[in-house]
């Protein structure tokens, strides 16, 4: 088993560090500082003040169990990281070193993948002994670190594959092909049009033909940034299904393919565009032969909808991996997961996937025969779909006359092939590798015709990838109903938009933040590179990039910034912890059914509606209004099917959807399930607050005949009193969620949330569009709070709503935060895990309102405790703040002045500060070491089996730099120093404190910083200490040394402030900071980066500003109010 540190209710013989606002030698009533109480102030008696002293002690208490829970958290809760390898081509000493830096730097585990190199194929690659070698011996060293490991369903990470698989095989992947022509009227054909890919096996299915209606043209476009998809021109042929005739009397001629027969066109005229001409089309089922590389035979993709394609992959599996009974048995005590990335498979050589058993299925299910349709399934978006939101949700590059019918037979197809991938594959290939000990963790089928939301009941653990989905709040609520309703931990593989060198931390923390505030609970990060290089031909410095040299951020100890990992991902882990806690507070669900589901990965900097920044536009993508968003509600997307999983109920007491604890339900597509709509009717009669935009629900998404049957339950629906029907006051009547039409940002949706009673698990004191939260409930009834600063106010002018174009509200947000319920607030530092109960709310009405004051991508964790008794606290105060330690409240002041503080018993209490100015601190001895490229190439060999091994990689040249500077300033205004160099840099100096005058300090090194920085105060470490939760824990290495020791924390990344009051003494002291570039500038100066303008707003590279902005220490005063 995994090892974690104990439980914070066993941790009260931790190092606590002392609260924020605490002076050197504890808090002091300093002679310049004064207070008193108004005329007229409540007086309490000896009894109640005893009561609340003791309430105070226990608030404090557990404000300290909250400490030991977050200041050090179990690496289980911290990030994971991706792992591209060059085939098995680096040495058994690289790959142990990697896994022993990736362990220091505080990861989870890591995903191995495994990627083209220029290794021998036959050799190294996938299915090779030394690739069964290598990737076993990766699976003890992760193992037995105590950390977690993930393998991919094949080579490479695009589909599950197997090497050697027989293409024509039922276990590998089937396509149905198609072949087509158009015949005039009368004219005779003797034999049947063939498809353009014809392998050598194939079964011929049937064929048809149509009259047209009309040809048209059509078009799906790409973008400029993924050349990888070309742009399609295509013909559409729009038929009248009521001429439909089966073609028979086939006879098969020297080969499947050559199908002959006797077939006349009708007479009949010709008109414009093919009307009156005959479409005749043709069906054979064949391989798909989609394959990946790198492997050492062709690896062809097992079939997805079928379970011959999972028993290929066990057998596969069962030859090569769990061949080892030790291993097997580390491999059930340990954390190993399978992995399968979003499912890129194309159906190449066919129109759409097939089985030898789908049509007979296809009928069962869905009652009538698919093969007369099957030309409605040519061309579908697939991949297609993520460069456009507003994707036609069912249709390709075929119709019929009868628009709504062709949508609903792809839509029946598609949801038979979403069934078949969950049963067929996902569930069997869980339930065995389960039996091993083996996790499953998969990202939902987006990017290809598919069902988004279902298919996370049946893998482990359900995964997202942002990037095609530009960070879009709207976009991401696609992909969590479904863990937040089975309670599973949800993960976001992240980076793959961002560039290698020139990505600082702060743009790391900018992709994940707005993932949290969709309720993601795990970061994958991408992609971690090894250093090392095979052979030394091709040797790269600063490392080794497989797959491409100028795509994707990469992570090891190649960047300078590496030292700090362990306190970024500490800081992580903090977030997840809290992300985990409990059960998802999640307000609202909207249903939403959509088979090829637009998405947006080309991002977009302008108000292109296909792909814009929809979130800092202020308008939804799916659900167009963010009226329910900016009020605090929180919502997710879900199928009306997820209601159905055994995970979830409607709790009667509470008027729930559990486990995900939705108060209400939002029906606002044109479609909806009839037997959906019967689940929604049965728990709104039994008190489910519920309601319908004008216009939704008008049919069911499938040919099923059941519109009236929908919509007589929807009139039972509606004369409900807790069913309202809201209307969309700035759309045309039939407006439809799906079209391009820049309409829908305001409707009623919110008044009839508030008619309903339903309030937010979290809201504000007045709507705001810069707050995004997430809400967790613990099983002792404690809420937990996530809350980002999502808006940059320099978008506004791309949006479409009139009232948003003109806005500017400044990139702080100030606010309340406004809970339903009576609650005590703990505030939770995301960097430091150090807890303080907050000083300063208001219980009101039944509600807890408690200030927040954020920056514009920064975020705040709270914790808030059912109360039990009100203990005395500040209502408002015209101090910097309130603050409370060893059952006192004291006024905290900044700056020297008179200041009103109200307190919950009613009193008003005055107090007086004088606080020293503001000072920098000076002097300072700076050394910069400047990293480039060295001459000397540090190589290492090995020979297994008698095959010999060679890496190699360039030794980093560290070049000093020493400047002496009076005040802290970037690097690009030192001129020694410049803006072309990369590295580290370690600052030095003294300053004085004068512990009479103050009672603490906050010291500022500016709003901004690029990358990171450490600091230690007379030797102590700022905000953080060595860990000492054994799963972080200093391991031997295979030499014998010892690896690093990991931080619990230190000073934010972000808003690089700390208060310094408890390193601090009397007199002179001594402040070091240490400083981590990217390598950025230097590559840049080099040509091996480049300096660009991103597809997505607010991630353009530069050359940037490196190191401190500054060094201000800002004193402050703390003045008894009780």
């Amino acid at each position: 088993m995994r090892k974690k540190k104990a439980s914070a209710f066993l941790c009260t013989a931790l190092c606590v560090a002392m609260i924020s606002g605490c002076g050197t030698s504890g808090v002091q009533d300093v002679s310049s500082a004064s207070a008193s109480v108004s005329a007229g102030s409540a007086m309490k008696s000896a009894s109640t003040i005893t009561e609340t002293a003791a309430a105070k002690q226990i608030s404090e208490e557990y404000a300290e169990e909250l400490t030991n829970e977050y200041k050090d958290p179990d690496r289980e809760d911290q990030s994971y990281v991706r792992w591209w390898l060059p085939q098995a081509s680096l040495t058994d000493k690289q790959l142990k070193e990697e896994v022993q830096e990736i362990y220091d730097a505080g990861f989870d585990g890591a995903e191995l993948c495994m990627q083209t190199s220029d290794a021998p194929t036959d050799q190294y690659a996938y299915g090779s002994d030394m690739w069964s070698h290598k990737w076993k011996l990766l699976i003890e060293e992760f193992l037995d670190h105590n950390m977690s490991v993930s393998l991919t369903a094949g080579t490479n990470w695009a589909t599950a594959n197997v090497p050697g698989l027989d293409p024509d095989s039922q276990e590998a992947s089937q396509v149905v092909a198609m072949g087509a022509e158009i015949v005039e009227p009368g004219q005779s054909i003797t034999e049947l049009p063939k498809p353009e890919t014809m392998h050598d096996k194939a079964t011929f299915i049937g064929a048809y033909a149509y009259k047209i209606e009309e040809t048209g043209k059509g078009e799906y476009k790409s973008v400029p940034s993924k050349p990888w998809v070309q742009p399609v021109d295509y013909e559409k042929h729009i038929v009248d299904e009521s001429t439909m005739q089966e073609i028979t009397g086939i006879q098969q001629g020297d080969t499947v393919w050559d199908q002959k027969v006797n077939w006349t066109a009708p007479d009949g005229e010709v008109g414009e565009n093919d009307a009156g001409k005959y479409y005749v089309v043709a069906y054979w089922q064949q391989g798909n032969y989609h394959t990946s590389e790198p492997s050492t035979e062709t690896a062809y993709a097992t079939n997805y909808f079928d379970k011959r394609g999972v028993e290929a992959l066990k057998k596969f599996w069962e030859e090569h991996y769990l061949n080892d009974q030790e291993l097997n048995e580390k491999i059930r005590q340990g954390d190993v997961m399978l992995f399968m990335d979003s499912i890129e498979l194309n159906p190449t050589g066919g129109i759409i996937w097939y089985t030898d058993f789908i049509r007979d299925e296809f009928k069962k299910r869905k009652g009538y025969d698919i093969l007369p349709y099957m030309f409605l399934l040519e061309g579908l978006p697939e991949v297609y779909a993520v460069f456009d939101v507003y994707t036609a949700p069912a249709s390709g590059y075929n119709s019929t006359t009868d628009t709504a019918k062709s949508e609903k037979i792809v839509n029946d197809y598609l949801d038979v092939l979403t069934q078949l991938y969950e049963e067929n594959m996902l569930k069997p290939l869980k339930e065995w590798f389960n039996s091993y000990g083996i996790k499953t963790r998969a990202q939902i089928s987006y990017g290809r015709s598919f069902e988004i939301t279902e298919p996370s009941a049946y893998v482990d653990y359900p995964e997202a990838e942002n990037l095609q989905e530009y960070n879009q709040i709207d976009i991401l609520r696609l992909h969590t109903a479904g863990a937040k309703l089975q309670n599973k931990t949800l993960s976001m593989e992240t980076g793959g938009t961002l560039d290698p060198y020139t990505t600082t931390m702060q743009m790391r923390l900018k992709s994940v933040y707005g993932e949290y505030a969709a309720g993601f609970q795990k970061v994958v990060w991408h992609i971690w590179s090894a250093t090392d290089s095979y052979g030394t031909d091709k040797t790269n410095w600063p490392g080794d990039m497989p797959m491409t040299p100028m795509a994707f951020d990469r992570w090891d100890n190649r960047e300078p910034a590496y030292e700090e990992y362990d306190e970024l991902n500490a800081h992580i882990g903090r977030i997840q912890h809290l992300m985990k806690e409990g059960n998802s507070r999640t307000d609202i669900g909207f249903i939403h059914n959509n088979w090829n589901q637009g998405l947006n990965s080309y991002g977009g900097r302008d108000n292109t509606v296909e792909h814009m920044n929809n979130m800092l536009a202020h308008m939804g993508v799916y659900y167009r209004s963010t009226e329910l968003q900016d009020n605090g509600y929180t919502y997710d997307y879900l199928s009306p099917d997820l209601l159905d999983m055994d995970t979830v109920f409607f709790d009667e007491e509470t008027k729930t959807i559990e486990p995900a604890g939705y108060k209400a339900l939002v029906i606002y597509q044109k479609w909806l399930d009839p037997d959906g709509a019967k689940k929604i009717l049965d728990w709104a009669k039994k008190g489910l607050p519920v309601v319908v935009m004008e216009g939704a629900a008008r049919e069911t998404p499938f040919n099923d005949g059941r519109d009236d049957e929908l919509a007589e339950t929807m009139a039972e629906l509606e004369k409900l009193d807790n069913v309202k029907v809201a209307a969309i006051n700035d759309a045309d009547e039939g407006f439809d969620y799906f079209s391009h039409d820049t309409q829908g940002y305001d409707d009623d949706v919110y008044e009839c949330m508030q008619e309903l009673g339903v309030q937010p698990y979290c809201g504000y004191d007045g709507a705001n569009h810069q707050i995004l939260t997430q809400s967790r409930e613990g099983s002792n009834g404690v809420r937990y709070l996530y809350a980002y600063n999502y808006c940059s106010d320099d978008y506004h002018q791309n949006s479409y709503i009139d009232s948003v174009k003109n806005e500017s509200h400044g990139t702080e947000c100030k606010t309340n935060l406004v809970l339903d319920g009576e609650y005590e607030p703990y505030v939770i530092n995301a960097w430091t895990g150090e807890t303080q109960l907050v000083a300063n709310y208001e219980i009101r009405d039944g509600q807890t309102y408690v200030p927040i004051d954020i920056k514009y991508d920064d975020i705040a964790l709270y914790a808030f405790r059912p109360m039990k008794e009100e203990t005395l606290h500040a209502t408002a105060t015209t101090a910097d703040s309130v603050v409370q330690k060893n059952g006192k409240l004291y006024a905290k002041a900044f700056s020297s002045g008179d200041y009103s503080t109200e307190l919950s018993d009613g009193s008003t209490v005055e107090t007086k500060a004088e606080v020293p100015d503001s000072y920098d601190i000076t002097n300072w001895d700076v050394n910069v070491e400047s990293w480039s490229k060295g001459d000397n190439l540090i190589i290492d060999e090995e020979t297994i089996d008698g095959l010999k091994t060679v890496n190699s990689q360039y030794e980093t040249k560290k070049t000093a730099i020493n400047v002496k500077l009076d005040k802290l300033k970037t690097w690009n205004n030192i001129p020694e120093v410049g803006d072309k160099v990369s590295g580290t840099a370690s600052y030095k100096a003294t300053f004085n404190w004068d512990a009479s005058k103050a009672d603490g300090a906050v010291l500022d090194f500016g709003d901004s910083l690029v990358s990171t920085m450490e600091v230690w105060i007379n030797g102590k470490k700022v905000g953080g200490d060595v860990s000492t939760n054994p799963s972080k824990s200093k391991t031997v290495i295979a030499d014998g040394s010892t690896g690093r020791e990991q931080y619990t924390g230190g000073i934010s990344f972000k808003d690089p402030k700390a208060d310094v009051s408890e390193y601090l003494k009397d007199g002179e002291n001594t402040i070091e900071v240490k400083y981590s570039s990217t390598l950025g500038n230097v590559e840049i100066a080099n040509g091996g980066a480049q300096a660009k303008e991103a597809d997505w707003w607010g991630y353009d590279t530069s050359v940037e500003a490196y190191g401190p902005v500054q060094a201000v220490l800002h004193p402050y005063t703390l003045t008894s109010l009780t």
